[in-house]
């Protein structure tokens, strides 16, 4: 019997990595209010809510109170009093989780949240192949399926369904979930994947920055350190890049060199990323005809593969093109469509892309003020959640250190 990759990582990995734990997760529900773990949730008050959310995504990191109220209070003037009679609060609420988490009081500073490792216990699954198949087949659908929050469900709960460890979706549910510093940061990935997300950390901070082609062409010249899926990303990008930059020729030539490949990876995904491309070339080229051709041959293959994180580009992609035929009111319900369909699959990077494309397209077009103004106070909220300008000036380092 030939085993997966994913088994054969299980079967041979040491004793001593087996007993590696990651702290569990906590669940963050922002329509009730609720986080919970393992079937218990407590209920939180709004504010004791982001609060306690901010704090779980940045553990480990000290913030003074001064940050805290920018970050959960940024419309408001509360006081210091005011960060510290929340924290109180939420420490009583999830006392009942003090195995897995803790808010300390750093000195002269602020709080902190501390995330901690569970107990072991036994994993009597851990060596079924069978077992390890099935999971490994079930994120995979969920993969494909672009259901982000099914994946980092899964993720979290990890530990209570005795699931096996696989080291790529190890490392890939970080970028999913935007834990984008980790992914700067961490040891345990290859330098050229390290510094294939970091482009992409770049870019997202910086939209038409003009620097990220330069490391779009040093990562696609050293294609072969790289995997052929983390080639056709690169490589894609760059064509998405060069569009939004005017580079119509260099984009055509682009998406000419890479269609045989993609076609020979029969991936809708991939597929679906490209006819966007071609769709958004046409588009800029004044070819709306050929445009429309192109949006409705993505329609056909995700009515065939309904790839929810690849609608929700479609989506803003086909809003784009209704502004170019001047339907507004029809765009900007599209394109809005397309970025709550992105924000429900719970895969931020693609949020990220989707909304920093949208009001690109918005800004070089000037074609509707009001709604550009919308989406840039939520891509400025996004901003400060995942800290792009931090991440941006780290980004470049890394790249130009090793490009």
């Amino acid at each position: 019997m030939l085993l997966s990759p994913f088994v054969r990582a299980i079967i041979n990995k040491d004793k001593a990595c087996e007993r590696k734990r990651s702290a569990a997760m906590i669940q963050f529900d922002s329509d009730t209010g609720k986080v919970a773990y393992a079937g218990e949730s407590v209920q939180l008050l709004p504010k004791e809510f982001a609060l306690f959310q901010f704090l779980y995504e940045h553990a480990g990191r000290s913030f003074t109170r001064e940050r805290l109220l920018d970050a959960v209070w940024p419309l408001e003037e509360p006081t210091d009093r005011t960060v510290d009679d929340h924290i109180y609060r939420i420490r009583k609420k999830v006392a009942r989780w003090s195995h897995l988490l803790r808010i300390e009081t750093v000195r002269g500073q602020g709080y902190k949240l501390i995330r901690l490792t569970p107990k072991l216990q036994a994993r009597p699954l851990l060596h079924d192949e069978q077992f390890a198949a099935d999971v490994n087949r079930m994120m995979n659908k969920y993969h494909g399926l672009g259901m982000g929050a099914a994946m980092q469900l899964l993720a979290e709960h990890r530990d209570i369904l005795s699931l096996p460890v696989d080291p790529y979706y190890d490392a890939y549910l970080h970028f999913v979930r935007g834990d984008l510093d980790w992914l700067l940061t961490t040891d345990s990935l290859d330098l050229w994947k390290k510094l294939t997300y970091a482009v992409f950390v770049y870019e997202a901070a910086q939209p038409g920055d003009q620097t990220v082609r330069r490391y779009y062409e040093g990562l696609i010249a050293r294609g072969h350190l790289l995997e052929w899926s983390w080639l056709c990303d690169l490589r894609l990008g760059a064509i998405h890049h060069d569009i939004g930059a005017g580079r119509l020729e260099e984009a055509q030539r682009g998406l000419e060199a890479i269609r045989e490949e993609i076609a020979e990876l029969q991936s809708p995904s991939f597929t679906s990323v490209f006819l966007i491309a071609e769709m958004m070339l046409r588009m800029e080229q004044n070819r709306l005809g050929e445009a429309e051709a192109k949006l409705r041959e993505c329609e056909a293959l995700l009515a065939q593969h309904p790839i929810q994180r690849e609608r929700g580009a479609f989506l803003v992609a086909k809003g784009m093109l209704l502004y170019r035929q001047g339907a507004h009111t029809a765009a900007r319900h599209t394109v809005e469509e397309g970025v709550e369909t992105t924000r429900e699959t719970h895969f931020i990077p693609h949020l990220l892309v989707n909304l920093r494309r949208a009001l690109l397209f918005l800004h070089s077009h000037s074609c509707d003020e009001a709604y550009a103004q919308r989406l840039q106070r939520q891509w400025e909220q996004l901003a400060l959640q995942f800290r792009l300008d931090e991440l941006q000036v780290k980004a470049g380092r890394l790249l130009e250190r090793h490009l």
